[in-house]
Order: structure tokens, then C-alpha cells, then sequence
């Protein structure tokens, strides 16, 4: 009698694509989502360390707070512009006071920055960028409409909680309020879409066409047809590939380009 065999069969390059590719999308916004609130979380620190002397929980702290992120991010040898991979590696081969003030000078600029200073028109790399938009809506919320778990910190630590009883409340409290992945966090914290009409695209161009001259009128009258044309034949390609079942429209139900500017 044979045995049955107990061999899994080999993945293939297909199946195992698709298992990496989920798995690191799913990699990316769990990362995404903890170092969004860790980001949050230092500034819910400086927060709770105002609340402490009475001043009020205000967006120009985390701002603020974010700079010393920054500074401190670039002295572990972290890029923080776009194209200034030179000057972090410059920076990395000084120590003490010259090191921090190269690092000040990278992440602040100024006139009196030296040759370590930040670049002109910097940009901070992709993600920096995301985590700052998302952790600056995150705490910006938080500082509007819910101040009170600050003042929960404030008080928790007043009592002696440890500090990781009290970071465990802050990322309680975002877990329960704003979701437990990124993109539940970021689709909590969307902007509302703009209200305002948009604008109507073919009045846009016909009006720009207005200012042609007649040279330049007719060049883009034929230019217009021959796309009006190669879109026929690509739908009609298309249409034949799935045995003639898509539904388009013919050349008898387009109108002519030519004579629609021409009117």
C-alpha cells in the first residue's frame, strides 16, 4: 500500500510575490501607524510638562517639539532633507559641541549656519513628511477637541504612575479614539474634500484655444482628431479582443473634433 506524501508542494514565484507584497504593505502601515503615534506621544509629552505650569495645550508646542525630534533624528546619523545624504555623513565624522552645532545648523539653516547648513528650499525626506502631516493632525486634534487626556496624564503622573503607564494611556486612548492602523488613523484625520465646483474642463481649453493664433488653431484641430481617431481604434481593438462584447461608442456617435472647433 503507498503512503500518502506529506511533501508540500514548492510556492510558486507568483504565490510567493503575492505573500511578500501583502506582507509588507501590512509591514508598512503597522510601522506607519507606531511611529506616527511614538511621534505624537513625545509631542503629548511636552503637552502634559505645560499642563504641569498651568500654560495652555497649544499646536505651537508640537511644532516646536517636532524641531527637537528632527535634531535628535540627524545626531543618530538619520537624512532628514531630501539630497543631503553628504552632509549627514560630514556631520557623522564630528563629535561634542561640533557635532551638535553641525546638526543645529542642518536642521535649523539661518544666516549663521555653516557649510553643514540645511539646503536651499529643503524638503524633508518622504517619510518624515508623511509622519510629520499625520502626526501634526493627530496632536492637533488632540489639543482641540481632546484636551482631557492630557489633563488624565497630568494627573496619572501626579499620582506616581511609571512612564510606561502613562505612554500605554496615550496610545490606549488613539487606539480607542482614532483606530488601530494607519489607515484608519489617517481616514479619522482627512481633511473634508473641497466644496468648491470644479471646473469645467472643455470651457477651460476653449477658451485658452480663443488666444491661438490660426496657425496654431489648425495644429491642435489635428492633433485633437488624430487622438479623437486613435481612441476609435483602440475601443474597436478592445471590443474585437472580447469578441465584440464592450459597449462604445462608435465613430457615428463622437462628434467631429474639426467641426466642433470650427463653429
Amino acid at each position: 500500500m503507498t503512503q500518502a506524501s506529506n511533501t508540500t508542494p514548492a510556492k510558486s514565484l507568483g504565490e510567493i510575490a503575492l505573500a511578500s507584497a501583502i506582507k509588507a504593505v501590512a509591514n508598512d502601515d503597522s510601522a506607519a501607524f507606531t511611529a506616527t503615534v511614538a511621534l505624537g506621544l513625545v509631542m503629548a509629552n511636552r503637552q502634559v510638562e505645560r499642563a504641569e505650569t498651568d500654560k495652555d495645550i497649544t499646536e505651537k508646542a508640537n511644532k516646536a517639539t517636532f524641531r527637537v525630534f528632527l535634531k535628535r533624528y540627524a545626531m543618530k546619523g538619520h537624512v532628514v532633507w531630501r539630497d543631503s545624504q553628504h552632509l549627514v555623513d560630514g556631520i557623522a565624522t564630528l563629535k561634542g559641541k561640533d557635532r551638535e552645532k553641525a546638526v543645529g545648523d542642518y536642521v535649523d539653516g539661518g544666516k549663521s549656519a555653516g557649510k553643514f547648513a540645511k539646503p536651499e528650499k529643503a524638503r524633508l525626506v518622504d517619510g518624515l513628511a508623511k509622519l510629520r502631516t499625520w502626526s501634526f493632525r493627530l496632536m492637533s486634534d488632540v489639543c482641540v477637541n481632546h484636551a482631557g487626556v492630557i489633563r488624565d496624564i497630568v494627573a496619572k503622573k501626579a499620582a506616581g504612575a511609571s512612564g510606561d503607564a502613562l505612554a500605554e494611556v496615550f496610545r490606549e486612548f488613539v487606539r480607542k479614539e482614532y483606530g488601530t492602523s494607519f489607515a484608519a488613523l489617517t481616514e479619522r484625520l482627512a481633511k473634508p474634500a473641497s466644496e468648491k465646483e470644479k471646473p469645467d474642463v472643455v470651457e477651460a481649453l476653449f477658451k485658452r484655444a480663443s488666444d491661438l493664433t490660426d496657425t496654431e488653431l489648425a495644429l491642435l484641430v489635428a492633433k485633437l482628431e488624430g487622438m479623437r481617431l486613435e481612441r476609435l481604434s483602440v475601443v474597436a481593438e478592445v471590443s474585437e479582443a472580447f469578441g465584440g462584447d464592450v459597449e462604445s461608442e462608435t465613430a457615428d456617435d463622437l462628434p467631429d473634433t474639426a467641426e466642433a472647433l470650427a463653429a
